[in-house]
């Protein structure tokens, strides 16, 4: 009859390892989504500053579509799909130069991108004064603020 030696330690490593495993790809998968949305505030608050200094100066180098349109296309593809780009006056409805003029970029922002659950929304805004007018008029000449796609909340 054979002994049972419960002093062994075959298979103590596999064990372990088998324990720490879920723990560890949850930090892994954790550390990940974070990345993600770190890089997407960074990409809104870019789009942001650029949308808001080509505003500043009544330019779209991107006629004829709208700074907006632009916007929403122009960063990365993974980044461009839900992105609203508000552009208005806080200082009243008929900006004048010296008024500021704010850009918000926004995007829903799913920490498991499969299952569509728990979604946090990522936000980049940028505030400047206008410089000047392209037009004699008072009205920006290239772009319309807040079109064609609506008002941030």
């Amino acid at each position: 009859m054979r002994r049972l030696n419960f002093r062994r330690d075959d298979g103590v490593a596999m064990t372990e390892f088998a324990l720490i495993l879920p723990i560890f790809m949850l930090v892994v998968a954790g550390v990940l989504a974070f990345g993600r949305a770190f890089f997407y505030w960074i990409d809104a608050n870019h789009l942001a500053n650029e949308t808001a200094r080509w505003a500043v100066v009544d330019r779209n180098p991107y006629a004829p579509t709208t700074l907006q349109a632009h916007i929403r296309g122009s960063s990365s593809v993974e980044f461009s799909g839900d992105v609203k780009v508000c552009i208005d006056f806080p200082d009243g409805s008929t900006p004048a130069v010296g008024d500021r003029v704010r850009v918000r970029v926004q995007k829903p922002f799913y920490f498991v991108p499969l299952l569509d659950i728990a979604p946090i929304t990522i936000r980049g805004t940028s505030t400047m004064r206008i410089e000047r007018f392209a037009g004699a008029g008072t009205a920006p000449t290239t772009y319309a603020a807040g079109a064609p796609y609506g008002a941030c909340s």
